[in-house]
């Protein structure tokens, strides 16, 4: 059984990692765009999701895909991904 917890707790963090580049991004205004591209510092913020929200997801997401492993165990289905 400690290797499901394991098995679990590794789904749910590649799906923050997923989460997170989909949602996550840099604001820059066009002065700070042109800041960076001549290579002086700027600054930028960054919007996205908070951490109790990314982490619900996450497990959401490695809930549904550990339901899903088990119910084709049940199944029978062998077939490899």
């Amino acid at each position: 059984m400690e290797q499901s917890n394991i098995t679990y707790d590794h789904i749910a963090l590649e799906a923050m990692k997923i989460i997170m580049q989909m949602t996550t991004r840099e604001m820059l205004t066009p002065l700070n765009r042109l800041k960076r591209w001549l290579g002086i510092e700027h600054t930028s913020s960054t919007i996205g999701i908070t951490y109790d929200s990314l982490a619900a997801k996450a497990h959401d997401i490695a809930d549904a895909m550990v339901a899903e492993r088990q119910r084709r165990g049940k199944v029978g289905n062998t077939e490899n991904e």
